[in-house]
């Protein structure tokens, strides 16, 4: 991605969200969306004493565990600090590393926990479409590269596919 990519994404990023109700705000939505389904999941599945639970919690702990120790040894900076440009909604200028995202890392771990927890396809495509638009929105709005989602999602669905497996 060169400057020029960047600047002309996030400024069409940022004329389209400027456009809608609540603005840059509204980027947060998807992930409150996936944070309250996992909390609603863990709660039917705590009351249900259903075992699954130590899963679908450890994995995606581990998870965002490996991908926070991984982000500064890799050390790879934020787009908007790399451009020196201003990414769409609030930011810290040099705050954190990039490689890989931990929003798309979390959504896709916690995708698959409720996909292992509630099997079924309704289940399966709500929290597989909220997980793109997250990795999307994480790219679109200057947070990250597509590299750094990519490997999120990689990291997170391997992790996932071993852990539920077992």
């Amino acid at each position: 991605m060169t400057k020029q990519q960047y600047a002309r994404m996030t400024q069409a990023t940022r004329a389209a969200v400027s456009k809608l109700p609540g603005g840059e705000k509204l980027l947060h939505l998807p992930t409150l969306i996936v944070a309250a389904a996992y909390i609603a999941g863990l709660i039917v599945l705590a009351l249900n004493r259903d075992m699954r639970i130590v899963r679908a919690i450890l994995i995606p702990a581990a998870c965002f565990i490996i991908v926070t120790i991984m982000r500064p040894i890799i050390g790879r900076q934020r787009p908007y600090d790399r451009f020196d440009e201003k990414p769409v909604g609030s930011y810290k200028p040099g705050k954190g590393k990039s490689m890989p995202s931990r929003h798309t890392a979390s959504a896709a771990a916690i995708a698959c926990a409720a996909i292992y927890a509630f099997p079924s396809v309704p289940v399966a495509a709500v929290m597989l479409a909220l997980c793109a638009v997250i990795a999307s929105l994480r790219v679109l709005a200057g947070q990250h590269y597509p590299t750094d989602v990519l490997a999120a999602l990689a990291i997170s669905f391997a992790l996932s596919a071993i852990g539920y497996m077992l």
